[in-house]
């Protein structure tokens, strides 16, 4: 049945959205940031590569893709948005993959499928699967190298991580944790082989001791890190020296997407998670209560430190106050900003979704328990504007990381609740028009 369920996912998926991609396709030329990507995907779909959009503050990765679309004399807004379907397609069988892979067995290949049919109809990503924005191909190459790089094929995993780079600059940081983890877990393999044990606790003082104590074993661990690691520093080192010349990750019009501490997004991130990862939340609520209780003292000084960061790091952009085609818009205008109160008590909910978090990953290995904490800061506490989109990678890769169980009712559950929002964000979408001064089609709201 394996071998089905890569036929039968992404053309099964790609079928069950055609119609509601027509619909979509029907509504309006450009929909909000495709007033960017359209005209510069027709530009280069038509090979016109001296036309260049100073407004566009990606790498032309996007762009680039819509070069397929020439041959076959497709170069249109429809072909462009069809590009985004293409890679739903390919997503689903992606997660498929990874999903089946972490299971290792459990709950067979239907769970593995019922788990990447849940996020590939996540919402505010399924949404975006109908639109020419980067976040659905960005997904699909950051995926592809996950995929190669979960099978420690590591060039193939370079050439999609670079291409995944090429989409969007901050998946750099997804490259950048595979190359830690290979890293670390290398001196993890291999001081194992000297000991002849099954593993060494990499934040535990006697592996770093073994490999100080022998030169002929850091040695060896050395030449087997460059061995394998080679390929991610050829796209990791020319990155540091694009930031270092261009003096930021933005490229074009950097006023809008200027580098600002946000500590508060990782909070945001974290309800995100929780909310949408129902699953997670259902198995690992008890836990997480339970393990704050036990740690009181830890809490309550977690806690505070929560309150503090929202006292003095709040931070909100401008785009956040005024555009109202955003559910992030409503979200502050009517909770956050208006009522003084409600960021603070958010915080118990914040250090209960962290928790959980964490205890969803807690089977993990040490490597990747360090570095992708350390990925979700880089991500997203740069970031000044609150954007669901700017979620959706990390959470797929927490998401296909959490802790395998058999099947439940929190699976159909978290799948319910998934297309029950989908039904509800396109009522919305079809129905609720409103103009802007500046613009003569109508304005919907979308995530």
């Amino acid at each position: 049945m394996h071998g089905s369920w890569k036929i039968v996912l992404p053309i099964g998926f790609v079928l069950y959205s055609l119609p509601l991609f027509l619909r979509v396709n029907s509504t309006s030329d450009y929909i909000i940031d495709e007033e960017f990507h359209i005209p510069q995907g027709l530009a280069f779909c038509r090979k016109q590569f001296d036309v260049w959009d100073s407004k566009i503050t990606t790498f032309p990765g996007l762009y680039l893709i819509a070069l397929v679309l020439s041959p076959l004399n497709y170069c249109t807004v429809t072909g462009l948005r069809l590009l985004s379907l293409t890679g739903a397609g390919i997503n689903i069988l992606l997660l498929y993959k990874i999903r089946r892979r972490s299971l290792a067995g459990i709950g067979g290949n239907s769970y593995a499928a019922h788990e990447a049919i849940t996020l590939a109809v996540l919402p505010p990503l399924y949404f975006f699967n109908h639109l020419y924005y980067t976040d659905t191909l960005s997904l699909t190459m950051v995926l592809l190298f996950y995929n190669y790089w979960q099978q420690e094929a590591h060039l193939p995993a370079a050439v999609w991580g670079a291409a995944s780079v090429l989409m969007r600059q901050t998946n750099i940081v997804w490259v950048c944790m595979g190359c830690g983890i290979t890293v670390l877990e290398t001196f993890v393999q291999e001081a194992a082989k000297t000991r002849r044990r099954h593993r060494f606790r990499l934040l535990g003082s006697e592996l770093w001791t073994q490999i100080l104590a022998s030169p002929q074993l850091l040695c060896n661990c050395i030449l087997r890190i460059l061995g394998k690691c080679c390929f991610y520093a050829s796209i990791i080192l020319p990155f540091v020296g694009f930031i270092f010349i261009n003096g930021s990750i933005v490229v074009g019009d950097k006023s809008a997407h200027e580098a600002t501490i946000n500590l508060p997004q990782i909070f945001y991130f974290a309800i995100f998670a929780a909310g949408f990862g129902i699953t997670n939340t259902v198995r690992q609520l008890v836990t997480a209560l339970k393990l704050l209780r036990r740690h009181i003292l830890l809490s309550g000084l977690a806690l505070v430190a929560i309150v503090l960061v929202i006292h003095f790091n709040t931070v909100v952009h401008p785009y956040l106050l005024a555009d109202n085609r955003h559910y992030t818009f409503y979200v502050w205008s009517r909770l956050y900003g208006r009522i003084w109160w409600f960021r603070y008590a958010m915080a118990l909910p914040y250090l209960i979704a962290l928790t959980m978090l964490g205890c969803g990953l807690r089977h993990m290995p040490d490597s990747f328990l360090l570095m992708f904490p350390l990925s979700l800061v880089l991500v997203l506490c740069f970031q000044r504007l609150l954007e669901v989109r700017y979620f959706l990678v990390p959470y797929i890769i927490f998401r296909l990381n959490t802790r395998p169980t058999r099947k439940g009712h929190a699976e159909w559950l978290e799948l319910g609740v998934h297309l029950m929002l989908n039904v509800a964000t396109f009522y919305i979408y079809f129905t609720k028009e409103f103009y802007w001064e500046n613009y003569r089609t109508p304005q919907r709201i979308i995530w």
